[in-house]
């Protein structure tokens, strides 16, 4: 498995993982689309959740594809990404949602963005098949605003690379030693899949000083697989955001800081102010964002502080993960690079 571009000698060969969690036919059309690139990935990892052999069986069909069972990342995505970065070989590490489909050129532009050593992290364009969208948000994409909300617009096309604040977990990709240095995903962003992890590794690659970017060449179709268990947008998913985004801020910012008190003071009053069909659900839903905001100041206050916390992971899984991605043996791109703490 190799690739023109990313076979050549000043190239750094590229893993792909993706996590999945029953969802075989899926898995089927990610990975036929990285099978039929003309520039194709190094090595692809499947880190499967399921308990049955669906997936496995699906994967076998594809030889340039590993096949990784890890039941117990079901409904734990970090996890699960966490334990791809223990098998991932590449310079640089992609990550595919199993419910994309990669188009032709995708490779070409992870790999063209990292060609720029200030570059630590990238968010591909993410097409949800919605007329106008390639043109909606375009200035928008991927800000972090004063006011500690995000915007997302990934499936706009700024027709060239752009620096963002943050990208989308469904296609981004990152240097292995800038992963290293981090110690990988923090996985206590709670719910089901989880929100605001990829968010949160954007930020901190930030905090190191390296660049992140939003290249419109490596492209996806999401096609929105339904969740195994609940649905998007539901009560549980609504007080996990608002958990997962104050717990975002917090840690990264500081809960002094004015991104964290900004947006708890307007999250509160959209949760108290919002219009619903009758006054009981209009309460209901009012207690389950609030409880969320709640649930997030105290896990931030815990695990950040008035100020921003560490970016790097230093618990046990952290330090594994470093100890792996930084070893030069299975990273060239570390042999007589410079230290992080010298990127501009």
């Amino acid at each position: 498995m190799s690739s023109g571009l990313a076979g050549s000698p000043a190239a750094p060969s590229v893993s792909v993982i993706i996590v999945t969690w029953r969802r075989p036919q899926h898995v089927r059309s990610c990975l036929e689309s990285l099978s039929a690139l003309t520039v194709r990935p190094d090595e692809i990892l499947v880190i499967d959740a399921s308990t049955d052999d669906e997936t496995r069986s699906v994967v076998s069909d594809f030889p340039e594809a590993l096949h990784v069972p890890f039941p117990d990342g079901a409904g734990r995505m970090t996890t699960s990404r966490n334990m791809g970065l223990l098998h991932a070989t590449g310079e640089i590490i992609a990550f595919l949602d199993d419910d994309t489909v990669a188009h032709d050129g995708w490779l070409e532009g992870i790999v063209t963005a990292f060609g720029d050593r200030s570059v630590g992290a990238l968010a591909g364009r993410t097409c949800n098949g919605q007329p106008g969208e390639s043109a909606q948000g375009v200035e928008e994409i991927g800000r972090l605003l004063p006011d500690g909300r995000l915007t997302a617009f990934f499936a706009a096309d700024p027709g060239h690379t752009i620096n963002v604040a943050h990208g989308i977990g469904a296609n981004m990709a990152f240097r292995r030693r800038v992963l290293g240095e981090l110690g990988g995903f923090r996985d206590d962003f709670g719910g089901i899949g989880g929100t605001r992890e990829d968010t949160d590794a954007f930020l901190r690659v930030s905090a190191l000083g390296y660049r992140v970017v939003f290249s419109p060449t490596a492209a996806v179709d999401h096609l929105g697989a339904p969740h195994v268990r609940g649905r998007r947008f539901d009560a549980r998913y609504r007080f996990w955001a608002r958990r997962n985004h104050a717990l975002l801020l917090g840690r990264n910012f500081g809960i002094g800081s004015k991104h964290f008190r900004g947006w708890v003071r307007a999250a509160l009053v959209r949760a108290i102010t919002a219009k619903r069909s009758t006054p009981f659900r209009a309460g209901a839903w009012a207690f389950v964002e609030s409880s969320g905001i709640a649930a997030g100041l105290l896990s931030a206050a815990m695990k950040g502080g008035w100020r921003a916390a560490e970016p790097r992971r230093r618990d046990s899984v952290g330090e594994g993960i470093r100890a792996h991605l930084l070893d030069e043996r299975s990273d060239p791109s570390a042999q007589g690079a410079p230290p992080l703490e010298d990127v501009e």
